[in-house]
């Protein structure tokens, strides 16, 4: 075979370096799973080394598959492990378990087996902090992936106002384990480095077994992973690794993005190599990438290039509201798939934090436009909305048994299976609703023990139900969120915690707006607009705009992206305040977005947004800052002034910065006050207003709804 005309001149030469340490850093789009599997392929072909000799470790199942086959379509050969780490750590495990007082046969527990014995734990030693469980998890998960005891770790957090809960919680937890001869994830790893460390004849099995060793998004290690690899290649120092610093986005489940930084100083004879040569996106894309990424201090330093054409410009533009910026990112991509031959299927709409997937889900539900949520549900199917709409649906239909049930323990209150069941077959000899017969709890066939449980929860859904026509749609939503108190459901300093949060902050705005234009609404109305609004829309051979948040999309592409929200404490987020490593890792992360983009880019932000409550007007993003945008956006805007008359006549999209505008061809004046019109999916409705492109309409199902025209699938009746 012919390596040099299957690899480019970048390519080639860290394929054919074989022996010693040697570092790839694979920019993105620039070829990194060929280089990999092409220098496996070398050293079977050219140089003779035996498939048995090879060690391949990537992060996922699906890589370890795909890496698998295309060597075996190269060479014919099979018998190399190409494995994640926690796969390659099992088997070593069960080799040599024993040698740590372990059983062989042990059984590895995922995060639901984990999640189940925490909880069991804190309910019979700690039952005041059940709702510190996701919290707890993650200290353990952090202690094993620095191979820290609870003892060693409870000093690293002595200031941590649960450290005693933590430790001991972790105590408990890891007796649980050895009592069940059970590994979770983390001890995969942890054991693994345990065996190689204290038993050396081990260690040299593996080593005089694996001579070459290859790691693939060599940024995604932690510690323990690194300490790992090291031990296996100490006799031979045969380590080739493939990363990029500037995408290491993973910080908050323990990447170290030092280990790649800093892995001249481990191997000073080791080669770098650097593979800057992109084959996924335009030059002006590149540029763009380039530009916002040189303003980390802590990388390698490179710069990505093509020899492909600069292509259409990155585009930047700052809205007035997060309707508007929806609005706008809509506009682009109805206009480009009618008169550009795009489909949906390319575009992705990027956000930082998924609660502001709401307004765009939102909006294309209203235009009738197919969408798809990466890495998570459609906004108003996630668990903690559904929660919610469940309180609400229970005060409207007290006959609505699966609400009750679906709530009843949630937030936690000590309700069990048991005691459900219990009150479900107390409710049927009385010929009762769950409901109803929590209202008369006392004449129920039910043990005192049981209707203690059941008390508060009672009061609690009476007054929800009782105040339910006492005052004003969004206030009521927000009295029965604090009368729940969901903030006791999450811990606002675990990221998923916040995540829920955000989102129901968010389904508390969606019910503020949608009482603005329908100031008399009752909430049967506004949950029948709802079950309406979630009603799947269907969508041909997989022709859907893809919406995700950005480390949902990593190692995807698309021919055109927006990303969207980038304001300072979304984009960076607030979290990122604290340290400029923080500031770092959402620099990187604002690459990955923008590296996923083939042809065309934008980048938008909102001048109000209305958050936890209130308007919110943050300062644009730095990144945008950064990209140089901004002040190409004031240059282009000040061309177009003096073009306004011809764009008015010509009915133009208002042009993102350096891309032509696209001409769009739907008449909008025959939208006039007082018409009927016909939504596909709303039904019939009655203009009450139009307001330059903006018509405000009063649908007999749905209420009012302010509806762009020349994007809503309207037509008029009659």
């Amino acid at each position: 075979m012919d390596y040099s005309t299957l690899l480019n001149e970048e390519q080639l030469k860290p394929v054919t370096d074989t022996q010693g340490a040697v570092l790839v850093l694979a920019g993105a789009g620039s070829g990194k799973t060929r280089v990999l599997t092409y220098r496996i392929a070398y050293l079977i072909e050219k140089c003779g080394v035996s498939p048995y000799n090879i060690l391949a470790i990537t992060f996922t199942n699906k890589a370890a598959g795909e890496m698998k086959e295309r060597i075996h379509a190269v060479t014919g050969q099979d018998g190399m492990w190409v494995m994640t780490f926690h796969s390659f750590c099992a088997r070593v495990l069960r080799n040599d378990a024993d040698k740590l007082g372990h059983s062989r046969n042990f059984s590895i527990y995922g995060e639901a087996e984990t999640d189940r014995i925490i909880t069991r734990i804190l309910k019979e030693g700690f039952p005041e902090d059940t709702d510190k469980k996701k919290t707890i998890r993650w200290h353990i998960s952090a202690a094993k992936s620095i191979a820290m005891t609870p003892d060693q770790y409870s000093l690293r957090i002595k200031d941590h106002p649960e450290c005693a809960l933590i430790t001991q919680v972790y105590e408990k937890y890891e007796e649980e384990l050895a009592k069940n001869n059970a590994f979770d994830f983390d001890d995969l790893l942890l054991k693994t480095f345990l065996l190689f460390a204290m038993h050396k004849d081990v260690l040299e099995k593996y080593q005089d077994r694996f001579l070459y060793v290859h790691v693939d998004e060599f940024q995604d290690t932690n510690k323990i992973q690194f300490l790992l690899v090291k031990m296996l290649v100490r006799k031979y120092g045969n380590i080739f690794v493939v990363g990029d610093d500037d995408q290491s986005i993973y910080g908050w489940r323990g990447a170290d993005v030092g280990n790649i930084l800093n892995f001249k100083k481990d191997y000073p004879d080791c080669r770098i190599y650097k593979l800057e040569r992109n084959y996924r996106s335009s030059g002006n894309i590149l540029k763009t990438a380039n530009k916002v990424i040189a303003n980390n201090a802590g990388r390698m330093g490179k710069q990505l290039w093509t020899d492909r054409e600069d292509g259409v410009d990155v585009s930047y533009r700052s809205l007035g509201d997060d309707k508007t910026e929806a609005d706008f990112v809509l506009e682009q991509i109805m206009n480009l798939v009618k008169n550009h031959g795009y489909k949906y299927s390319d575009f992705a709409i990027l956000v930082r934090i998924n609660s502001l997937t709401r307004v765009f889900e939102d909006r294309m539900s209203s235009y009738g436009m197919p969408y798809r949520v990466i890495g998570g549900f459609k906004f108003y199917e996630r668990k903690e909305i559904k929660d919610f709409i469940a309180y609400l649906r229970m005060a409207v239909n007290p006959a609505d048994g699966e609400s009750v049930t679906r709530i009843i323990n949630f937030p936690k209150r000590g309700i069990g299976d048991a005691c459900v069941d219990a009150l479900i077959s107390a409710c049927a000899e009385k010929n009762v609703s769950l409901f109803d017969g929590l209202m008369i709890l006392d004449e129920l066939d039910l043990s005192s023990a049981y209707k203690k449980k059941l008390s508060p929860f009672a009061a609690l859904a009476a007054d929800i139900s009782e105040n339910k026509d006492k005052m004003p749609l969004d206030e009521y939503v927000k009295y029965v969120f604090d009368r729940i108190d969901f903030y006791s459901a999450y811990d606002i300093d675990d990221p998923e915690g916040r995540t829920k949060l955000e989102n129901i902050d968010q389904f508390l705005t969606s019910v503020h707006e949608f009482c603005a234009d329908n100031p008399d609404v009752k909430l049967e109305e506004y949950l029948q607009t709802l079950s309406l609004l979630t009603d799947a829309d269907e969508t041909d051979e997989g022709n859907y705009i893809t919406i995700a948040t950005i480390h949902g999309v990593k190692g995807l592409e698309f021919r055109c992206v927006f990303i969207v929200g980038l304001e300072e404490g979304i984009f960076p987020s607030l979290r990122s305040d604290t340290t400029s490593a923080d500031v770092e890792e959402e620099r990187r992360i604002m690459y990955v977005a923008i590296t996923r983009a083939k042809e065309r880019l934008w980048l938008t932000n909102a001048g109000r947004r209305f958050r936890f409550g209130k308007t919110e007007s943050n300062p644009v993003s730095r990144f945008v800052k950064e990209s140089g945008l901004i002040a190409a956006a004031r240059k282009s805007e000040e061309r177009t002034v003096h073009h306004t008359v011809q764009k008015a006549l010509r009915r133009e999209i208002p042009p993102a910065f350096g891309r032509p505008a696209v001409t769009a061809t739907k008449d909008i004046s025959v939208f006039k006050q007082g018409a009927t019109v016909n939504h596909p999916k709303f039904g019939k409705g009655v203009i009450q207003e139009v307001t330059g492109e903006n018509a405000r309409i009063a649908f007999e199902k749905m209420g009012v709804k302010v509806l762009n025209l020349r994007l809503a699938p309207l037509t008029i009746e009659g």
